[in-house]
């Protein structure tokens, strides 16, 4: 009796002790997330990313889909850069992850081609701010979350370069054949172009001053134009004039100069001789 008595006591001590320890057990809380898709630092060409845009969502890491549209808010800040200027986010204030779905609408970002060159790095970063499930963490982890935020950086096509290039010999293309020396001098923005200009002999200290006219303030490329120029008399006894044609062009970044004129001399009147261009390039 004594035996079974301390048999039923042992079995007792044991489901209690089992009961204390199944109080003590930590039960892991489930933890959701919103995070960005993908990497959380993206480069962008100024020009090919103007002309096809960069698609961005955010992904719900959670078991299931909500049964309502989950909103989420957007922050972007920028440094050395400005949106609608450098760069578009679209939508740029707030996107949904819709019921029953785990990744959001789409924002899409582009840049801006505004031929404008820089040299310092110009990056904007699109953050996810807030979000309508409370529950719902921003960024991937407890701890120094990831992909809360995605930054771009805008690669620079253009150049910090000047007109100043142009102040040195230069290689002249006529008409897409001959190559000959020039010499270029800049003022301001104008540049004396010397030299033979028209690929011919006796013809060889023509000038002609060319006006630079840069697409917008700061840009690296733009207009080259001269209208209509007497360029003087030639050793052949001729007078002769350059009349400009179409609306020539500069690109610094290339280093190049492209016009386009006919060529008219003296003769009792002017007289059309032929049309010529030259493409002016830095060697």
């Amino acid at each position: 009796m004594r035996t079974k008595f301390i048999l039923f006591v042992t079995l007792l001590c044991a489901a209690v002790l089992s009961c204390d320890d199944d109080d003590d057990k930590v039960v892991d809380p489930i933890y959701e997330f919103v995070a960005f898709d993908g990497e959380s630092s993206v480069s962008l060409n100024e020009f090919n990313n103007s002309e096809e845009p960069f698609p961005l969502t955010a992904k719900l890491l959670a078991f299931e889909p909500y049964n309502q549209d989950i909103d989420l808010t957007l922050e972007i800040t920028a440094s050395n850069a400005q949106e609608n200027t450098d760069f578009t986010v679209t939508p740029p204030d707030a996107i949904k992850i819709r019921a029953g779905k785990l990744v959001s609408d789409t924002v899409w970002v582009k840049t801006v081609d505004n031929a404008v060159g820089t040299d310092d790095e110009r990056t904007f970063v699109v953050r996810i701010k807030t979000i309508s499930q409370p529950d719902v963490k921003i960024g991937l982890g407890l701890t120094d979350p990831e992909n809360a935020a995605v930054t771009f950086t805008i690669l620079d096509d253009e150049c910090s370069l000047t007109t100043s290039i142009y102040n040195t010999t230069l290689n002249n293309s006529i008409s897409g054949g001959t190559t000959k020396p020039a010499e270029g001098v800049v003022t301001a923005n104008t540049v004396k172009l010397t030299g033979d200009l028209i690929d011919y002999g006796p013809f060889s200290n023509a000038s002609l001053s060319v006006t630079l006219t840069p697409q917008s303030t700061g840009s690296t490329k733009g207009k080259a134009t001269f209208g209509e120029q007497e360029t003087g008399s030639d050793s052949d006894g001729y007078d002769y004039k350059f009349i400009e044609v179409g609306e020539g062009s500069y690109d610094v970044c290339s280093g190049t100069i492209s016009v386009e004129y006919d060529i008219y001399y003296m003769d009792g009147g002017w007289t059309y001789w032929y049309t010529v261009t030259n493409l002016f390039s830095v060697p």
